[in-house]
């Protein structure tokens, strides 16, 4: 099997880079598997066996070519030729020198120190992290120094000291002057007070251990409250978000739902609407320009429900058409168009009547036969005969929808209205004046608060600069006490940390884990059991449908490339016939129009001869100097000074370019930076509207 690359380049490929720290674990770890010795190969068919005769998988011994050998060449330490063959690493040429004068110097002295910068391969996040600490050696006199005694204490782990260490290098003091000034022991009085005095100091041992027992204890007690604290915040905020997720879901589903009924009330509302005037959108003409467009339309793809489509008859190869050779003679005496055609395209009159297409009343009453049979029933009346009974059939007209009525106030007298309309403007008066009132009483009631607000707002300089001075104070202030909350979160972090219960959590969550990635797994190979035999079941069955529909295919185009030929004959020859046509009519027409024309023309001029006076003809070359000949020079002399203007510009943009061309530097490459061209163009924009 191929890999896509080598799986030795995190270690030898100088150009191997990855994204992080774990993609280079991956490259790694996928090293080590391909030098692995063994494999562990899968047994599909035993895959969920726990029997010990079918095992689930097998391992397999692999040949793996091993990471070789690593042998670092010696470097060879050959030394610089300046005046050889390492000559060009010391000289360069520019190709636009810049001389520079310069003094010339003293030599100087080499002294004997000299300051050097040293890079070290550590930066200064991973270097210094355990401060550096002298090397110890051996006093030489019988002092003992209280440094050596202190071995306990180790960075990070006492030290720097705080007051618990303090207290504790005290007590070892305090213990030190106390084993000091024990008796010695001389006679069996001196044991007894020297055991009873260590036995006092054991019991005080004892005492500040159990203390400091008791002070770690009721830290553990406060660490493990503000962490329940913390989880029921923590569940009582979930519990909220979900609650909001679930109203807010509710909440959309009744938009989605009440948008959704209006929709269709309003669909229904148009459809009732159009059934009352008397519309019905089943019936209307096809349009074929949206049917040439929509190719989903029966002009593509019709319906084989609908049966035969008389639009595509002539497609349908005639016994007629089998007669048609272009090499015999008299080709267009054979009739190329089917015998049903004259059928087919007959007119037939229409007896649909749609209740939305008829026409008013006003214009079907009085028809023709209509009139005939009333002025027969008029002669018999002239007659005095016994009139017949006539056959005149009147529509009733439709029953408009009453309208609701619209509200009326009762008319009363003039004097009784200005009456009112006089109490109507006193009560806003009253009203405007009663606002005015509580406004006042406002404004009096919050005079001091105003006046406070206007000293404050015309303080003077120095007091502003007090109030300037004051608040950057109390910002500063506050800065501090956000930077001790910051040490303090951080220092509550470091406890919660070290706490047992956090990492029993921990262990409990780790434990979970493992048991939900060992049912994901299962789950997994169980899914690609299935998946694997639905791939077989669909790959057979694709292959029967990919055979049908490949036939099916052929067959159509078989009987597509048919029918084309015969479609394709006669649409050449009848566009043959139809463009001739064209040509001889349009040829026809032209000519007589031109013939036309020049004859006007001859009259008119003839006319001009015998009839115009010098005054006409005078009028007439003015018109046509006025109208033609002066409008073209003055569009003459617009172009030219045009001309002249953009010529101006375009050598002064060239002028500017070619003078800023000359100052850049030769060295650089060809792509300018951004600001050179920025500046380029605002010099040439400068030039050409100074010009």
């Amino acid at each position: 099997m191929s890999t896509v690359a080598r799986p030795n380049d995190y270690l030898y490929d100088p150009l191997f880079t990855v994204s992080g720290e774990k993609d280079y674990y991956k490259a790694a770890m996928a090293a080590k598997l391909s030098s692995a010795k063994y494999a562990i190969c899968p047994i599909f068919p035993n895959m969920f066996s726990d029997l010990p005769h079918q095992p689930r998988q097998v391992i397999v011994m692999r040949k793996t070519n091993s990471v070789p050998q690593f042998e670092q060449l010696p470097q060879l330490n050959k030394s610089v030729d300046i005046h050889g063959v390492d000559r060009y690493k010391f000289f360069h040429c520019v190709t636009t020198p810049k001389y520079v004068f310069t003094p010339p110097s003293s030599p100087q002295k080499s002294t004997r120190k000299r300051n050097k910068i040293v890079q070290t391969k550590y930066r200064e996040s991973s270097a210094q992290t355990i401060p550096w600490q002298p090397s110890n050696y051996i006093i030489t006199d019988d002092s003992n120094p209280e440094l050596l005694m202190l071995d306990f204490l180790k960075w990070g782990s006492g030290l720097p000291a705080g007051m618990h260490e303090v207290r504790l290098i005290e007590r070892a003091r305090m213990k030190r002057a106390w084993e000091n000034s024990l008796p010695p022991v001389t006679d069996e009085a001196s044991l007894e007070k020297r055991r009873a005095l260590t036995e006092a100091m054991e019991r005080d041992e004892w005492a500040f251990r159990e203390q400091e027992i008791q002070d770690i204890q009721d830290l553990r007690l406060q660490l493990l409250v503000e962490m329940l604290n913390e989880l029921h915040t923590k569940s009582h905020v979930r519990t909220e978000m979900k609650l909001k997720s679930f109203c807010k879901t509710k909440l959309a589903e009744k938009d989605e739902k009440l948008k959704t009924l209006r929709r269709n009330a309003d669909r229904e509302m148009r459809k009732l609407e159009m059934k009352h005037r008397g519309i019905k959108t089943s019936y209307h003409p096809v349009d074929v320009i949206d049917e040439c467009i929509d190719r989903k339309s029966e002009l593509y793809a019709p319906f084989l429900r609908h049966g035969e489509n008389p639009k595509r008859w002539h497609q349908v190869i005639d016994e007629d058409s089998k007669q048609y050779k272009a090499q015999y003679m008299g080709v267009e005496d054979v009739g190329t168009l089917p015998r049903w055609l004259d059928e087919a395209t007959l007119i037939k009159d229409s007896s649909i009547n749609l209740p939305g297409t008829r026409l008013c009343i006003r214009e079907t009453k009085w028809t023709s036969q209509v009139l005939k049979e009333l002025h027969d029933d008029l002669k018999v009346l002239r007659k005095k005969e016994k009139p017949q009974k006539c056959s005149l059939k009147v529509k009733k007209e439709e029953q408009e929808i009453p309208m609701a009525s619209t509200p009326q106030v009762q008319e009363g007298d003039d004097v009784e209205e200005q009456l009112h309309q006089s109490v109507m403007l006193i009560e806003s008066v009253l009203r405007g004046r009663a606002s005015q009132v509580l406004i006042f009483e406002g404004r009096d009631r919050c005079r001091e608060l105003i006046q406070e607000l206007r000293s404050t707002h015309a303080l003077q300089d120095n007091e502003r600069e007090k109030i300037f001075y004051e608040r950057l104070k109390v910002k500063s202030h506050q800065r501090e006490y956000a930077l001790c909350v910051k040490n303090a979160r951080m220092l509550k972090e470091s406890l919660n940390k070290l706490s047992s219960n956090v990492v029993g959590t921990l262990l409990d969550f780790l434990n979970k884990e493992l048991r939900r990635l060992l049912d994901e797994r299962r789950i997994h190979a169980m899914c690609l059991a299935f998946e694997r035999e639905r791939h077989n079941r669909e790959a057979a069955e694709a292959g029967r449908r990919q055979a049908e529909l490949r036939r099916r295919k052929e067959h159509d185009e078989i009987f597509k490339q048919v029918a084309k030929v015969t479609q394709d004959s006669v649409d050449l020859y009848l566009e043959g016939i139809i463009t001739e046509g064209m040509e001889f009519t349009s040829k026809t027409e032209a000519t007589d129009y031109v013939k036309r024309l020049a004859g006007k023309i001859d009259e008119e001029v003839h006319f001009q001869d015998h009839k115009s006076t010098y005054e006409e003809e005078e009028e007439l070359i003015a018109n046509l100097v006025h109208n033609f000949l002066l409008p073209e020079a003055e569009k003459t002399i617009i172009r030219d000074k045009i001309k002249k203007k953009q010529h101006n510009r375009l050598k002064a943009a060239h002028d500017c370019i070619y003078s800023q061309y000359d100052h850049l530097p030769k060295a650089e490459p060809k792509r300018m930076r951004h600001s050179k061209v920025v500046k380029i163009i605002i010099n040439i924009e400068i030039c050409s509207h100074g010009r």
